[in-house]
């Protein structure tokens, strides 16, 4: 499963959870998440899930969660000296 936006992840976590032959159900108990809470957020009505939350229906589902931040950067690390001004 590969979601590039928030708006996408409900229904790749449905289509995903069909093709493993799991029903809500199924996912509730290994992820210890409500059916009511998956219902909601495969059809987009669950605001904001958690990261946990995400992780733990990934796991279940068999995937990962790799993310990627093209648009941060990041500031070099600050030089360390060894004590002698060097």
């Amino acid at each position: 499963m590969h979601i590039a936006r928030m708006d996408q992840l409900g229904s790749e976590i449905r289509k995903t959870r069909k093709a493993l032959g799991l029903s809500q159900t199924d996912l509730a108990l290994a992820t210890g998440l409500s059916i009511k809470f998956l219902s909601q957020l495969e059809t987009g009505k669950a605001d904001n899930p958690s990261f946990a939350n995400i992780l733990e229906i990934t796991r279940a589902l068999g995937g990962q969660v790799m993310l990627d931040w093209p648009d941060i950067s990041i500031a070099p690390a600050p030089t360390q000296t060894d004590g002698d001004g060097v």
